[in-house]
């Protein structure tokens, strides 16, 4: 198994991105347009203490509610999809990701 060594990331910290969605009998899917990305309060780094620290790697509220600075750049360590619109228009990424 190997890590990812370059991942995307918002402001230096990782992230996950929560959708919700559904799949009926027939196979038709639904998508809501709306999701949230969870964040970590770390910046990413691979040195070998921050491997092992799991502030800096997981994104799970109920890891990083436990974390000193949890809240500290995102109320609940999460952004909306608006919120991640407006971060990548101030960093100039030209990202579409609601096409």
């Amino acid at each position: 198994q190997k890590y990812i060594e370059d991942p995307m990331l918002i402001g230096r910290r990782k992230f996950d991105i929560r959708v919700w969605s559904m799949v009926t009998h027939d196979y038709k899917i639904y998508f809501f347009k709306e999701g949230y990305l969870r964040t970590t309060c770390f910046n990413f780094d691979l040195d070998d203490d921050a491997v092992t620290n799991k502030f800096v790697h997981l994104t799970n509220n109920a890891v990083q509610k436990y974390a000193d600075c949890y809240g500290m750049f995102e109320n609940g360590n999460q952004l909306s999809f608006k919120e991640l619109e407006a971060y990548f228009a101030r960093h100039k990424i030209d990202i579409d990701f609601r096409g």
